[in-house]
């Protein structure tokens, strides 16, 4: 069994010198002195809290950056001038690259080109009037003319060397006639003359009916002469228009434009023929158009003038009556006595001052055929010149109208471009307001971008872009600023202005619509001094920066320096004078 000892109770314990304790306390107080007087004879570091960039040379560009969208430099909506037709052929489609004036789409030209042809033989009717007028009377002209003179000569020749015995005879009856009925009207009526002016009335009714009944029916039958003659010129002009094309198909080939077979000389000459009579037949088809319509325009003269003469003769045969059942009166016999007095006084002028006046009348006749014999002899004319030319030119003008017309049947592209739309098909009838093709311009594209008015005054018209699109990506695209707007954007919450910059696509796949992204290059320098803006305080000449200089023994110091700034962009500065290339800026 073991027995382990106990410690002993009431026994004190070990305590260290005083001595110790005191030496201790000492030597961690010469310890701090020692730290804080190293301390305080230290110098402070000048970079503390702060970096520095070295002065560098190279290249700077202060840049206005915008987004936007592409659109096509140019887009045109293109319409036929004239009134439209029926679409012939469609000769594009859409994402076509088409040259300038290339054909798009062409309308049916038949009725044109009979226009066209029908325009040319005219021009060329008052071209040949034109010559003839120039060139002079044909001999049988002239020879006419003279019979002529000689006509009026020998008329004024029997009139001056007397009146004639029934002149004189015809006005002694008028004489005689005008004294019976004065003295009938003194008489008064007779039975048998009652009688007569009941017939004549009758009579006269009857006429009038007749008349109404034949003139309405001749004008009628003009008109449907004036159907039938426009329907003989639609034929000609068709024939013309088939004789035309099968010549030019003749001209150009040298087959028959029905079997395909090869022609002989004979053969073609027989379609020149052709085509020539049918301009002959046409141009008589015209004539006949024109001379139905004359005989139209004479058979309704003809029933006016007809029943307004019929109608007169039963006013004329009422009034007879009338005035016969009721007896002359003072007037009648006033007017009967001035017939007596009219038709005495016209026998008088037939046996003296009248023979004076037939006698000039027929001197008159032979000064106009005179006349007219030198006109047919002598030059032409500067008005019978002007009208002939005036024709030519009218005729000319009517010709360059039916070609323009022609011309503009077939929409043709007014620039270089790709087709965009097609909206119409072959068959379909548009009219002058429908746009039948969009055609954009794809040589160059416009980006339309919004700068901020903080940056517009940075920004103007030929400055170089750099232009990114989103959808492609890789390099960025090369333009300009085309225009920028003077007014602000109405429908932008700040104040911002539109700015259109112009692309060139360099080949690449570029869409309407795409979004870009666009930076201005507004100001740029080469191979110039800078250094990051945050060490630049101040602008222009009042600038400074701090420069940190380090010492032989490694101690930084810094001083400050008057600097000249040039160009500033968001994160550079440039210095034109005060620092060189690779000193030390400060950047608090």
């Amino acid at each position: 069994m073991t027995t382990i000892p106990q410690p002993r109770s009431g026994g004190r314990s070990r305590r260290l010198p005083i001595a110790a304790i005191v030496a201790a306390v000492l030597v961690v107080a010469v310890i701090a002195s020692l730290v804080i007087r190293n301390l305080a004879t230290r110098p402070a570091d000048p970079l503390a809290g702060a970096s520095t960039a070295a002065v560098t040379r190279g290249d700077l560009t202060l840049g206005v950056t915008a987004t936007g969208n592409v659109e096509p430099r140019t887009e045109a909506n293109l319409a036929f001038i004239s009134a439209g037709g029926r679409v012939s052929q469609v000769l594009v489609a859409e994402g076509d690259a088409v040259a300038a004036q290339a054909p798009l789409v062409e309308l049916d030209t038949r009725q044109l080109a009979a226009e066209l042809a029908a325009a040319t033989a005219n021009l060329n009717i008052a071209q040949a009037d034109l010559q003839a007028l120039r060139t002079g009377a044909t001999p049988q002209q002239i020879a006419e003319a003279k019979a002529q003179v000689q006509a009026a000569q020998s008329s004024l020749t029997q009139t001056q060397g007397s009146v004639t015995d029934a002149d004189l005879r015809a006005a002694r009856a008028q004489v005689d006639q005008s004294r019976a009925a004065l003295a009938q009207l003194e008489a008064g009526p007779k039975s048998d003359e009652r009688t007569r002016a009941q017939t004549a009335l009758t009579n006269a009714r009857a006429e009038l009916d007749r008349q109404r009944t034949a003139l309405s029916a001749a004008k009628e039958d003009a008109l449907a002469a004036i159907a039938q003659r426009a329907n003989a010129l639609r034929d000609a002009q068709a024939a013309y228009s088939a004789a035309y094309w099968d010549n030019e198909h003749v001209k150009d080939h040298g087959t028959d434009p029905r079997t395909g077979q090869s022609l002989s000389d004979a053969a073609e000459r027989d379609f020149a023929d052709k085509l020539a009579q049918a301009q002959i037949a046409v141009t008589d088809a015209e004539a006949g158009v024109k001379q139905a319509q004359i005989d139209y325009d004479t058979a309704k003269q003809n029933e006016v003038s007809g029943l307004s003469s019929a109608q007169a003769s039963v006013q004329s045969a009422q009034a007879d009556l009338d005035t016969l059942l009721a007896g002359a009166d003072a007037d009648k016999l006033a007017a009967a006595r001035a017939d007596v007095a009219r038709a005495e006084a016209d026998l008088a002028r037939l046996t003296g001052a009248q023979r004076a006046g037939a006698v000039g009348s027929q001197q008159a006749n032979v000064a106009a055929a005179q006349a007219r014999l030198s006109q047919l002899t002598g030059d032409p004319t500067a008005s019978d010149l002007a009208r002939a030319e005036a024709r030519v030119a009218q005729a000319q003008a009517q010709l360059d109208q039916a070609q323009i017309r022609l011309d503009d049947a077939t929409l043709r592209a007014p620039f270089a471009g790709t087709v965009a739309a097609v909206n119409v098909s072959p068959g379909e009838i548009v009219g002058g307001q429908t746009a039948p093709v969009t055609l954009i311009d794809t040589t160059r594209y416009l980006v339309k971008v919004t700068v901020d008015e903080v940056d517009i005054g940075k920004v103007s018209v030929g400055q170089p872009v750099s232009v990114l699109i989103d959808a492609l990506g890789g390099d960025s695209l090369i333009g300009s600023v085309l225009r920028v707007e003077p007014l602000p954007k109405s429908d932008s919450a700040v104040t911002a202005y539109l700015v259109t910059l112009e692309v060139d696509p360099a080949g690449r796949d570029i869409k309407p619509g795409m979004t870009a992204s666009a930076t201005i290059v507004a100001d740029s320098r080469t191979d110039v001094l800078s250094v990051p803006a945050a060490a630049v305080r101040g602008e222009g000449e009042s600038a400074t920066v701090s420069v940190a200089i380090t010492a032989a023994d490694g101690t930084v110091t810094v001083e400050d320096r008057p600097v000249t700034v040039g160009l500033r962009t968001s994160d550079r500065a440039e210095i034109l004078s005060g620092l060189t290339e690779g000193e030390q800026v400060v950047i608090k």
